[in-house]
């Protein structure tokens, strides 16, 4: 059963992305899919409802309803590394249809670090799977978020924002090219095979079929599978350092919640570009003071494909009109959530004042009473209709004027009959 409309009145976001911290921040606040779970078991226990937990490489967001921001900001401080002064420096807080708006803008893109990237809306339909898997009650979100996934297929069909190859893990295959005059005899290592090491594999497999390249991760079948499909070399997690000898690409995409490639991992005596694609990072900060080493993260592959990608800010001001369209349709789907009751009242009552004065008729013939009743439920019709128009058009307080009606659409006493 869908929720009050009211949902949309408190349903309020908790926003760390890009936008205000760094990576180093982001990190901090990136969260796992058991410490997802495990914080939607808390919303659901405090009295959460239509909760969704979107963590990316570019953000971590809560989405809830029947929960107030400050209650919302100690459960996610609960479930992170970092410390109340440090998200309150860089969190954004959405309230109502602001916080629908926001995730609107999220979903169709238009607020990624990579403009118009083409993963949002498959990670956006992952987390909305493990709201439901958590149970949570959710069927006021899901109908927003089936909303926002229309709205996001039309700006890909519609505009030229998402032109193109569109992704961080394509971004990360680009970059490469851009940093070698050629690839070709290059050796690749890709350890770790999430949603972004498969796509980088599948990328890979269509730009850079002369390189060796080889796949590491800890799930042995998955990368046999991976080999199998691309034609790729696979190698163990206990031969990573042994692989990176004599590497000339390094691409990291593993979920780890620490550092994975360290400095004792590292060839010192050959050059070698790692590409941390990891969220938090799994490439140790401190290589860049190794001079062979040349580190590259989420935020430089980011910022490198939104310049090769510059056409495409052309295309934000018809992508923008379209959710504004797609919003104020989910506007008026709420609109008609809080009128339905109203509308059901008219329409019962009507139909009892009806069926009072057919009492009254005793002609005995069938035939002619189904023709009055087909006749007075279209009267009924046109005049609830007429209610649903002016409460959603010309009504100026729609609240008073829905209690109005409901006063005088009352059911009828004895007397009046």
């Amino acid at each position: 059963m869908i929720s009050a409309p009211n949902d949309a009145l408190d349903f309020s976001a908790l926003s760390i992305s890009f936008q205000k911290a760094e990576i180093a921040v982001r990190s901090q606040f990136s969260l796992g899919f058991p410490e997802q779970q495990q914080l939607l078991k808390d919303i659901i226990s405090q009295g959460g409802k239509n909760a969704l937990i979107l963590s990316t490489c570019n953000r971590t967001e809560i989405y809830c309803s029947g929960m107030s921001l400050d209650k919302m900001r100690s459960l996610f401080l609960l479930h992170t590394s970092a410390s109340s002064k440090v998200f309150d420096e860089v969190v954004l807080k959405h309230v109502g249809m602001d916080a629908v708006r926001h995730l609107f803008n999220v979903g169709c893109a238009l607020n990624s670090q990579i403009v118009g990237d083409t993963e949002i809306s498959g990670q956006l339909k992952r987390s909305l799977l493990h709201s439901k898997s958590s149970n949570v009650d959710n069927a006021w979100l899901e109908r927003l978020v089936s909303c926002v996934l229309r709205a996001s297929k039309r700006v890909k069909r519609e505009t030229g924002l998402s032109f193109g190859a569109t992704s961080v893990a394509f971004s990360a295959v680009q970059f490469m090219r851009e940093a070698y005059t050629s690839l070709e005899g290059k050796k690749i290592v890709l350890f770790g095979l999430g949603k972004l090491g498969s796509n980088t594999c599948r990328n890979l497999s269509k730009h850079h079929s002369s390189s060796k390249i080889v796949v590491i991760n800890r799930d042995d079948e998955k990368t046999r599978q991976i080999v199998a499909k691309f034609g790729f070399e696979s190698a163990k997690i206990s031969e990573l350092k042994k692989e990176l000898v004599d590497a000339d690409v390094l691409i990291v995409a593993t979920g780890a919640q620490g550092y994975t490639i360290t400095a004792d991992v590292i060839n010192p005596r050959k050059e070698l570009l790692i590409l941390d694609m990891s969220m938090p990072r799994n490439a140790d900060p401190k290589l860049v003071e190794l001079s062979q080493v040349r580190l590259v993260h989420i935020d430089e592959l980011s910022k490198a494909a939104n310049i090769r990608l510059g056409d495409r800010f052309n295309h934000i001001p018809k992508a923008e009109k379209i959710v504004l369209e797609e919003i104020e349709e989910f506007s008026a789907w709420l609109q008609s959530l809080e009128i339905a009751p109203t509308l059901g009242l008219v329409t019962k009552n009507l139909r009892v004042f009806r069926d009072i004065e057919m009492t009254k008729i005793t002609s005995g013939d069938e035939e002619e009473e189904k023709r009055m009743l087909l006749l007075t439920d279209k009267v009924i019709q046109k005049v609830t209709t007429q209610v649903a128009t002016f409460l959603k058009t010309k009504s100026e307080r729609p609240g008073e004027d829905m209690s109005l009606f409901e006063e005088v659409f009352q059911r009828p006493s004895n007397h009046d009959a």
